[in-house]
């Protein structure tokens, strides 16, 4: 058994005072939690256990007697109660009311809340911010796993651990301007909290206000309504770009049915300039207390059923009628001529090379300014990074240099590969087997795919698809991807989605292609880069009701962003 394993056995059953620990109701960086009985008052309740181990750090100490008087000091029905703070050969315990529910992390599905029910929780979350923010406390820590639902719909607000006054958080940041960003990318003091639901000026270490709270409410709405996170990315330094930089993904690209009213209030909500935000939760409860009203009448579906334009007024049989078989037989004619026409032979290559752009010497002269100066330059992002793994160089990666870093426009691959330069050592310049030199695949490449099986017209969002390269694909020359080589995609408006209104066509997104030297490019479904959402395409070639695209179905991909291969 583990030493976790041992611990829970020897909680499990024990007495700590008037409390009898029952079981295991979770854990988390600030010790675990169990379900106790109070054997004086003869009711349930929940006790967070700070271990020795940790009860040594004055940190953590500090915290987590921080959370008890933070919480106890807001007396508010969406507010977590703390009974007591104990302590017992040097362990802590928090004593705290026991919430019979779930927290909103498990109860939201992979496609997002109904508006409804997500309006009713975002009042009553916006109700006990609003107590905390006009007691002076700003909560810091705002994310799903922190807000409790009760089997009564009641909804609590959690773990007050890193809240602070607003005064203190006003006065100054929380320190640790140094902390390391390791490859495990545990960031302690300037970014406390969870990342993907930081605000912007909490990322960046600048001093807080309640606004920063709105922020973080606007996040976790949003993951309410799609059931996807706003900003998260595949690793913690693209998550703090994207909070600092990107814009996310309109909320009715991904949840169709939300009432544009509000996709405003979450919009709002994620402004990056603070100024641009709701200036209080007060503001941002009166606009979702209008919505719920709305909502509570059946109004607010109501006024976006009255947004889709009114149906064209009928006209005469006849005009259409004799309109519609000019059109068929010119588009007959068409569909002749394209697939009776000689084949015309393509414009030749050209061959003229375009010159790289000049790139200082490396091996002992980059830095994060010089970085800079290179993109500023406009050398291309893979180049650097090449370069990168090419030396052993030793980058400053503090926690506010890679925000610099992510402010100054440096793309998150190439920051991941300056914290981690060996992670994936580029192709050496030359091998036994033959002269192997790199390349810069460029973006939006053209790459033709064959689909290899039926899409089902009830394939579902995210079922997995597969394609073979139609023909070899070259650039200057040189092969990039040969015919027959495997690419893959998935499907992102499943078959649930093909009954809304307005346009429920079945689509599908490209991942990555097999290129000539073995590696994986990533490719999108369509020849630019969407500014904002996933790159997607409406599928082709259904042969009957129950196949929404055939095998063999031809499909166009595209190179996403310049990519280094292996030249041969």
């Amino acid at each position: 058994m583990d030493a976790g394993g041992i611990l829970r056995q020897f909680m499990t059953g024990r007495t700590i005072q008037q409390y009898e620990l029952l079981e295991k109701l979770g854990a988390g960086g600030m010790g675990e939690i169990y379900k106790a009985r109070d054997q004086r008052l003869n009711r349930f309740v929940a006790i967070k256990v700070l271990p020795a181990a940790m009860s040594g750090d004055a940190n953590r100490r500090l915290r987590f007697v921080q959370e008890a008087q933070a919480a106890s000091a807001l007396n508010h029905p969406n507010i977590i109660i703390i009974y007591d703070i104990l302590t017992e050969n040097d362990t802590q315990y928090m004593v705290a009311e026991f919430i019979d529910g779930k927290t909103l992390l498990e109860l939201i599905p992979k496609d997002g809340l109904r508006a409804p029910l997500a309006i009713q929780y975002a009042c009553q979350m916006a109700e006990a911010l609003c107590a905390a923010h006009g007691a002076g406390i700003i909560h810091r820590d705002l994310k799903p796993a922190n807000v409790m639902v009760s089997s009564t719909g009641l909804v609590k607000l959690l773990d007050f651990g890193l809240a602070k006054a607003l005064g203190q958080a006003a006065a100054a940041t929380d320190g640790g301007a140094t902390a390391t960003m390791a490859p495990g990318l545990t960031v302690e003091g300037t970014l406390l909290g969870t990342v993907n639901y930081m605000s912007p000026e909490q990322a960046e270490g600048r001093k807080l206000d309640a606004r920063s709270d709105i922020f973080s409410f606007g996040a976790v709405l949003y993951e309410m309504l799609t059931g996807r996170c706003a900003f998260q990315r595949s690793s913690m330094v693209a998550t703090l770009s994207a909070i600092l930089r990107d814009d996310a993904p309109r909320v009715s690209e991904l949840a169709a049915d939300v009432p544009g009213d509000l996709e405003a209030v979450v919009a709002r909500c994620l402004e990056k300039e603070p100024d641009r935000r709701y200036q209080s939760m007060q503001e941002v409860r009166g606009a979702l207390t209008a919505l719920k009203r709305q909502s509570d009448s059946g109004a607010l579906y109501n006024r976006a059923a009255m947004a889709v334009p009114p149906p064209a007024q009928k006209r005469s049989a006849g005009p259409t009628i004799a309109g519609f078989l000019v059109l068929a037989m010119a588009v007959a004619g068409g569909f002749w001529w394209m697939t009776h026409r000689p084949a015309s032979a393509p414009p030749a290559e050209t061959k003229t090379e375009v010159p790289a752009p000049s790139v200082p010497a490396h091996d002992s002269t980059l830095t994060n300014d010089s970085i800079v100066t290179m993109l500023g330059a406009k050398v291309d992002p893979a180049v650097i990074i090449g370069q990168i793994r090419s030396t052993r160089t030793n980058f400053d990666m503090t926690a506010p240099a890679v925000i610099e870093l992510s402010k100054a426009g440096v793309p998150a691959s190439v920051i991941e590969a300056m914290r981690n330069p060996q992670a994936a050592v580029a192709t050496p310049a030359s091998s036994a087997s033959g002269n192997a030199a790199q390349i810069v695949v460029k973006d939006g490449l053209s790459i033709h795919l064959t689909l290899t099986d039926d899409i089902p017209a009830t394939a579902s969002e995210g079922s997995s698809l597969s394609f073979k390269v139609a023909d070899d694909v070259r650039q200057s020359g040189a092969l990039v991807v040969r015919k027959g080589a495997s690419a893959s995609g998935s499907v992102v408006d499943g078959a649930k989605k093909k009954f809304i209104p307005l346009g429920g066509k079945m689509t599908i997104r490209l991942d990555s292609v097999d290129a000539a030297d073995g590696q994986k490019l990533s490719i999108r479904a369509t020849a630019s880069a969407p500014k904002n959402g996933v790159s997607k395409h409406g599928v082709d070639g259904g042969k009957s009701k129950d196949v929404a695209s055939a095998a063999g179905t031809e499909y166009v991909g595209y190179v996403d962003g310049a990519q280094p291969i292996s030249r041969r």
